[in-house]
């Protein structure tokens, strides 16, 4: 029974198949479906369009840079003693001239007195020894003294001179000694951190704190080569000095403008070019040794592409030029501008219209529809 049943379902299935056959014979080529790819071929895509134009447009480099103190002093003690006091608090600002420690005065102060005295008393020697020298120069010219009385007197007079300005060289250093038993701000700026509490023995070259001035300040950065390019100054270094700039940090939205006021002569190891801005800070938003962000600009005009409207293939990046109703690719030769748009360096001219959408669906030679697009 089963080797019947099985003859007979081998000839049912062999007389199906023979009609399908012959069904679709009698249907004929002109009644198969249509493929994919045909449909394509006769159909037109509807696409927005850009036209190009020459248009102003702005390259802009985002560099990392680090801000400086303009100015960075270090406060030193010039005498040796002990430390006194402190005149000023730790992270404040200060202006030149400003005190910031005693030292111990009472040796200079006795020293000072010393050497005022001995200037008093030089003067008085002085006055008898010119006193003496009058009157004998007076009796040496009416030939009562000798040359020998003569040439004491000129002697005790000239030594009494040099006895003087000896006198008043040590009272000008005594002097010295007991001004400097204040330690002052050498600059305008904010105070550090002191290195030496008050009770310490201080010599001459100690260091005791340092201060940092905040306005305005430097920023340290380097521009690469490519970006030199980008913006027009490769091989026109004389126009990076006083280039605008601005400086900003991630933290906060605020923006400062400065230029750039020094550039080096050559490139460094990394094909860059140092450079340092000054901003002048007034509103204390930055700090030194601050990473921040540093922007240059330049200005131009050309012609604006949307970034949109490219395909980058393996040859390079292609535009879908529209013309009499089709679509056909084209290579073109491009600049990144910003996120929005490149600017054409060759390949297309000004009035050439674009497809923006549906690049994936275009064919060389495919029809479109353009419909309202993008023209700025």
């Amino acid at each position: 029974m089963n080797l019947r049943f099985f003859f007979l379902f081998l000839l049912v299935f062999n007389l199906l198949s023979c009609e399908g056959g012959k069904e679709k014979l009698a249907k004929g080529p002109s009644q198969e479906r249509a493929t994919p790819t045909s449909l394509q071929a006769n159909m037109t895509i509807p696409l927005s369009v850009y036209t190009l134009e020459e248009r102003n447009y702005e390259v802009k480099v985002e560099l990392p840079g680090k801000t400086k103190s303009r100015e960075q002093v270090m406060a030193v003690a010039r005498v040796t003693g002990i430390l006194k006091a402190m005149l000023a608090k730790e992270g404040t600002f200060v202006k030149k001239g400003q005190p910031l420690f005693q030292i111990e005065r009472d040796i200079y102060e006795a020293e000072y007195e010393s050497a005022k005295a001995a200037v008093q008393k030089a003067k008085a020697d002085l006055e008898k020894a010119s006193a003496d020298w009058k009157r004998v120069s007076s009796a040496y010219q009416a030939k009562l003294v000798s040359d020998s009385e003569k040439d004491q007197a000129y002697s005790a007079y000239q030594v009494s001179l040099a006895n003087l300005a000896q006198a008043k060289a040590r009272f000008r250093q005594a002097e010295i000694n007991l001004n400097y038993t204040v330690v002052r701000a050498e600059i305008s700026g904010y105070l550090g951190k002191r290195l030496v509490d008050p009770g310490n023995l201080v010599q001459p070259g100690k260091e005791l704190i340092t201060i940092y001035s905040l306005s305005p300040l430097e920023v340290e950065f380097a521009i690469p080569e490519r970006d030199l390019e980008k913006l027009g100054l490769l091989g026109n270094y004389g126009r990076v000095k006083n280039w605008p700039v601005e400086v900003k940090k991630e933290e906060i939205s605020y923006v400062e403008k400065g230029k750039i006021e020094f550039a080096e002569a050559k490139l460094d190891e990394t094909a860059s070019l140092k450079v340092r801005a000054l901003i002048p800070n007034n509103k204390l938003k930055f700090l030194p040794e601050q990473f921040v962000k540093v922007i240059l600009t330049e200005r131009k005009s050309g012609l604006l592409l949307p970034q949109r409207s490219v395909l980058f293939t393996p040859k390079g990046p292609i535009v879908y030029v529209i013309e009499n109703g089709l679509a056909n690719p084209r290579e073109v030769s491009i600049e990144e501008v910003n996120k929005e748009y490149f600017v054409v360096k060759s390949g297309l001219k000004p009035g050439e219209v674009v497809a923006l959408d549906n690049l994936l669906r275009l064919r060389p030679g495919v029809k479109v529809k353009p419909l309202a697009g993008e023209k700025r």
